[in-house]
C-alpha cells in the first residue's frame, strides 16, 4: 500500500487550539499556490477548513473543505510560485472569479484552470446546507511540461462548465484518482501519476486549441513579455528588441518589471529555475553542465557564479544534492510546500 507518511497529508482546523494557529497552517498551504488569503471580519473566529492532499510524482492534488475566503494572488506575490499551474474544480458550494477584468461565478462542477505566474481573485462562498463550507478540488502540475507549445497564458482564468465534455473526462479521472489512491502501491501511485499527467496535460492541449478571443486584449503588457521570454529563455534576451516587439519605450519596460526587482534579475532568476529544474530531472543526468548551462541561455561559467551567489552552491553541488534527495525521498516531512517545490 501507499507510504501516507510521503505521499499524503490529511490535516484540518480542529487539530489547532487557537485562531492565530488555524489561520497560519492554512495560510502557509495556500502559499504554495502562490495565493494570497483574506478572511471576511465576521467569519474569523469561526473559520473552518480540512484537506487531504496527494502526491501522484508528476501530479499533486487534493479535496479542501473550507468556510468563504478570499483568495488572491497579486503582483506582490505572484512570482512566488510560477512554474504550475493550478485547477480548481468545484465540489460544494462555488466560486466568484475575476479575472483580466472579467468576472464570473462557478457552481458545482465547473473548473477553473490558472497560470500560476498571473494574478486573480477568487471568493469562495459555501452551500446553502450547513455546514456552511465550500469543497473543492485542487490539482498542481509542472507547467515545463507543457513545453511551451500551448499558449499558457490563454488559459489563464480559463472556465469549464460542468456539461462541458473536457471538463467530465478530467473531473472524473481525477475523482478516481483519489478514490483509489490508498489501495495502490507507491508504484502505482506513481504510474497513475505519470498517465494522469498525460490526460491532463493533453485536456489543457485541447482547451488552449480552441478558438479564444481576444486572449491579450485585457492581459497586462507584463504577463506578455513574461511568457514571450519563456519562450525564448535559452536565447540571448535584449531590451531594444522587447521594446520594439512590444512598442514600450525603456522606461516603460523598465518600469512594469519593477516590482519583479528589474528585467534582468526577472531573467536571471527565470534561468536559474530552469537549470534547477534541468539538474534535477533524471531525464537530464547525462548532459554536461555546460549544454545545460546553454539550454538556460548562459555560458557555463554565469551559471557557476549565478549559482554560487543565488543558492550557495555549484551547479555540481546541486546536482548531487538532488540525486541524494532521490534516494532519501519519503524521509522529509511531506507538505504542500516541499511537494510543488519538487514537481
Amino acid at each position: 500500500m501507499t507510504d501516507s507518511s510521503s505521499r499524503k497529508i490529511v490535516d484540518s482546523a480542529n487539530i489547532y487550539q487557537d485562531f492565530e494557529t488555524r489561520f497560519y497552517e492554512w495560510e502557509d498551504g495556500m502559499s504554495s499556490a502562490g495565493f494570497k488569503l483574506e478572511l471576511p471580519d465576521n467569519n474569523r473566529e469561526g473559520f473552518d477548513w480540512g484537506v487531504t492532499g496527494y502526491n501522484f510524482g508528476r501530479v499533486i492534488g487534493g479535496v479542501l473543505t473550507v468556510s468563504e475566503h478570499d483568495i488572491n494572488r497579486q503582483y506582490g506575490n505572484l512570482f512566488s510560485m510560477p512554474d504550475h499551474i493550478v485547477i480548481f474544480i468545484v465540489i460544494i458550494g462555488g466560486m466568484d472569479v475575476q479575472c483580466f477584468g472579467r468576472r464570473f461565478q462557478m457552481v458545482q462542477g465547473d473548473i477553473l484552470i490558472q497560470d500560476m505566474s498571473q494574478p486573480i481573485q477568487i471568493r469562495v462562498f459555501p452551500g446553502d446546507l450547513n455546514p456552511h463550507l465550500c469543497t473543492y478540488q485542487y490539482i498542481i502540475m509542472p507547467k515545463h511540461s507543457l513545453h511551451f507549445n500551448v499558449d499558457i497564458a490563454s488559459l489563464h482564468g480559463k472556465h469549464l462548465p460542468a456539461s462541458s465534455p473536457v471538463n467530465i473526462v478530467l473531473r472524473n479521472h481525477f475523482a478516481t484518482m483519489v478514490q483509489v489512491f490508498d489501495q495502490m502501491t507507491e508504484q502505482e501511485v506513481l504510474s497513475t501519476g505519470e498517465g494522469a499527467a498525460a490526460v491532463f496535460l493533453q485536456t489543457l492541449h485541447l482547451v488552449a486549441g480552441k478558438k479564444v478571443e481576444h486572449p491579450f486584449e485585457q492581459s497586462a503588457h507584463l504577463e506578455r513579455i513574461c511568457l514571450h521570454i519563456e519562450k525564448h529563455i535559452a536565447s540571448p534576451v535584449s531590451v531594444d528588441a522587447l521594446c520594439k516587439t512590444f512598442a514600450l519605450s525603456r522606461s516603460g519596460l523598465y518600469r512594469l518589471f519593477e516590482p519583479l526587482g528589474g528585467i534582468a534579475q526577472f531573467v536571471r532568476s527565470r534561468r536559474l529555475l530552469l537549470a534547477k529544474r534541468l539538474l534535477r530531472s533524471s531525464s537530464m543526468s547525462d548532459q554536461s553542465l555546460a549544454a545545460i548551462a546553454r539550454q538556460c541561455g548562459l555560458e557555463l561559467s554565469a551559471l557557476r557564479r549565478y549559482f554560487n551567489d543565488v543558492y550557495g552552491a555549484t551547479p555540481k553541488e546541486m546536482r548531487m544534492k538532488f540525486r541524494l534527495a532521490e534516494k532519501l525521498e519519503g524521509q522529509s516531512d511531506a507538505t504542500h510546500v516541499n511537494w510543488v517545490s519538487s514537481l
